[in-house]
């Protein structure tokens, strides 16, 4: 919220550029902004005509969207290029602005939209006339946005080849399939426990060997996490499978089934590394020593257990290193891993797989502190 301004000083605001740029904010990119914000009337105007079916207030929706990310990037490009015309575009600077917010972009987070929200923007700036540097400019920052499209549709496509062909997307696939029309969670007639058997049969687990009051087995927590990461989803009474995604799922391409499928792995690697998802000191350790051995897995480098062993304490090291050997195991045999013998490498196309899971624990035991 800006500061009020005091009487007699006109330019002491929160929304005087010179001022806002001592702060750390050139005027350039505070200019970008307010030309960015300037726009709106006129874009959602732009995007209506683009999609008839919109609503105005679907129109106005999707165009705050858009406007959010160029407005983001606009204004950054803006301080590096020393410039806010953000319809005369220089194309080496504008692709070093958008590679540096890409790299920040957080891994859950699909860029493509970023490019075709651009690709957007400059359709708008020429429709209406707004653009004012030359054909070449503009033609060569469209290549770089479409050429960038297509390399992460590629990758797109190579995710989902690699990820389909693990035993991790088989497990999720036959549980969802097992749950039908849902499972209900307060039913606990011969019928419903029937249909949980055959679930659990679904996920390769001995229904037989589950007692009734027991903790679920560590395998149901892999693939449960998983599936609900992706394809399947809770009511207050059931357990149901979410029909559209579990399409993307098991067919697909592109950024949508990329994304869920990427989200089925992560969520697999996180519940190895904190099955019970508690934050007892004995959790932490559990996944201090399984992230320790995926670096281990990822460098080649072997880590220094000896001192995560003194600095967790040697009781509950020695406690929880045999179940982080049984996870890398667990790991590997859902194709996450690799292993030969007792040593484990990672597909270096999965290790952003492995890198958000860690980073995702991680987090969840910063903020329990």
């Amino acid at each position: 919220m800006a500061s009020k301004k005091r009487q007699g000083k006109k330019n002491s605001g929160a929304g005087n550029p010179a001022k806002a740029a001592q702060r750390g904010r050139s005027v350039h990119k505070i200019q970008a902004e307010l030309s960015v914000d300037a726009l709106r009337g006129q874009y959602v105007a732009w995007v209506a005509a683009q999609v008839p079916a919109f609503s105005p207030a679907d129109a106005a929706q999707a165009a705050e969207i858009q406007l959010d990310v160029i407005r983001t990037i606009g204004g950054e490009y803006a301080e590096t290029a020393r410039s806010s015309n953000l319809f005369d575009l220089d194309p080496e600077l504008f692709g070093q602005a958008l590679a540096d917010f890409l790299v920040n972009l957080p891994d859950n987070v699909a860029p493509e939209p970023i490019f075709s929200t651009w690709l957007d923007f400059f359709s708008f700036a020429e429709d209406t006339s707004l653009w004012q540097g030359g054909a070449e400019n503009l033609e060569e920052v469209r290549e770089m946005l479409e050429d960038a499209l297509d390399g992460f549709a590629e990758g797109d496509a190579e995710i989902c080849a690699l990820l389909r062909a693990t035993p991790l997307f088989d497990a999720v696939k036959n549980f969802a399939v097992a749950i039908g029309d849902g499972i209900a969670t307060n039913d606990f007639t011969d019928s419903a426990s029937s249909s949980r058997a055959q679930v659990f049969e679904a996920m390769g687990i001995d229904a037989q060997s589950v007692e009734a009051d027991a903790p679920a087995p560590l395998r149901f927590n892999y693939i449960w996490n998983a599936a609900m990461m992706s394809v399947v989803t809770t009511t207050e009474t059931s357990i149901v499978r979410d029909e559209e995604a579990f399409a993307e799922f098991l067919d697909g391409e592109q950024a949508d089934s990329a994304q869920l499928l990427f989200e089925m792995a992560v969520a697999c690697v996180q519940a190895h590394l904190n099955p019970t998802m508690d934050s007892s000191l004995r959790d932490e350790a559990h996944y201090l020593v399984v992230r320790n051995l995926l670096v281990t897995a990822s460098t080649g480098r072997d880590g220094d257990l000896e001192g995560l062993r003194r600095n967790v304490g040697a009781k509950i090291y020695d406690s929880v290193l045999p179940e982080a050997t049984e996870a890398m195991a667990s790991l590997a045999g859902f194709g996450l891993l690799q292993r030969d013998g007792e040593t484990y490498s990672i597909d270096e196309r999965l290790v952003p797989v492995v890198s958000a899971g860690i980073s995702e624990v991680e987090a969840f035991f910063e903020e329990a502190v």
